[in-house]
């Protein structure tokens, strides 16, 4: 059965282990950082660490609940959107095919510009897009794209997600962190969550530098602290492990995140999604190898591709993106394209 957002059973293990360590992550900075910080610092250190936590904790809550499916697999049926593949033959006749064409639900928002942009990542259901229409009227007018798996027509540039097992509008690639798809309906949310975590790791990682330099510069204030907040019975080295420790983390995550925010930046200058860099490094790969061809490792199901063809290269999207920089990229992407 199709998954029609991230919050829907079963789970993940990294979800599970994402929601918890932002838990984990805020219980710490609030119990054994931010305390612990200079007087002139702690309003302000509080203050910002609060506004990008609670940030990212909006932002990572609606990008999983967005549904990024395709329209051409929904249908409407006594005023609610369902998926196509889940209603009966006489419930598809009765509804007529409204799915791929029913550009009033695509359509019935406009784009928003600015600041405003912010808000409306917030209140609204799906992120507006600039030259909204201008997309629907150019993907909507030319000829659909049949899919096997889902049993109706698709957008052009949309992909089948073998993990979702549905169709996704603009698919760029799924998420295990948030066990969803990313697509063209969520992706300026999850842009935006990627920056905001960027700078929620950057914040807890130097407020955990400062009080751990404290600790060895005022170790008389920062023992009393210690027994006023947290009880004579720890002392000063178990503190300083649990200080370390998440700095360590903080650091690992801003790290990782921080490549992967380069790494969008890139893919937004060059104009592609993840899943279309994943098949220009296939096609790179493949093109060094004369042994293998395009064709016989392509795992596309009928004319839109299977998100699945990505599996072979799992981790190359958190890899340095050399390719993205390289003046033949647009000659591996179409060429790869073209056998999807």
């Amino acid at each position: 059965m199709a998954r029609r957002h991230g919050w829907q059973l079963p789970g993940d293990t990294r979800q599970a282990t994402a929601i918890t360590g932002f838990l984990w992550m805020c219980m710490a900075f609030y119990a054994f950082l931010s305390p612990f910080l200079w007087k002139e610092l702690y309003h302000v250190a509080v203050g910002v660490y609060s506004f990008l936590a609670l940030s990212v904790l909006i932002l990572y809550t609606r990008c999983t609940a967005i549904d990024p499916a395709d329209s051409g697999i929904l249908m409407t049926v006594n005023g609610a959107l369902i998926y196509k593949s889940e209603a009966n033959i006489d419930t598809q006749e009765e509804a007529g095919s409204p799915g791929l064409r029913t550009s009033e639900g695509t359509q019935k928002h406009k784009s928003c510009l600015g600041a405003g942009c912010s808000c409306c990542a917030i209140f609204v259901k799906e992120d507006c897009r600039k030259q909204d229409e201008a997309y629907q009227q150019e993907d909507y007018g030319e000829v659909a794209l049949p899919c096997n798996l889902c049993n109706t027509e698709v957008l052009k540039n949309s992909k089948h997600c073998g993990s979702c097992d549905k169709c996704v509008d603009g698919f760029d690639h799924h998420c295990r962190w948030m066990n969803n798809c990313v697509g063209r309906k969520n992706y300026a949310t999850f842009f935006c969550l990627l920056s905001m975590t960027l700078g929620w790791f950057a914040v807890e990682c130097g407020v955990g530098i400062a009080v751990f330099v404290r600790c060895f510069t005022d170790k008389t204030a920062i023992e009393d602290k210690i027994g006023e907040k947290l009880g004579h019975d720890i002392s000063g080295a178990p503190f300083k492990v649990i200080v370390a420790l998440g700095i360590a983390l903080s650091g690992l995550g801003f790290c990782f995140v921080g490549q992967l925010f380069i790494f969008h930046i890139l893919l937004i200058r060059k104009g592609i999604t993840t899943y279309e860099y994943m098949v220009a490094m296939r096609a790179e790969s493949e093109s060094e190898s004369p042994g293998h061809s395009l064709a016989s490792s392509s795992m596309g199901s009928a004319a839109t591709a299977f998100s699945g063809s990505s599996r072979h290269y799992k981790g190359a999207w958190c890899s340095p993106p050399g390719i993205l920089l390289d003046q033949n990229f647009g000659k591996h992407l179409h060429k790869s394209l073209l056998m999807c």
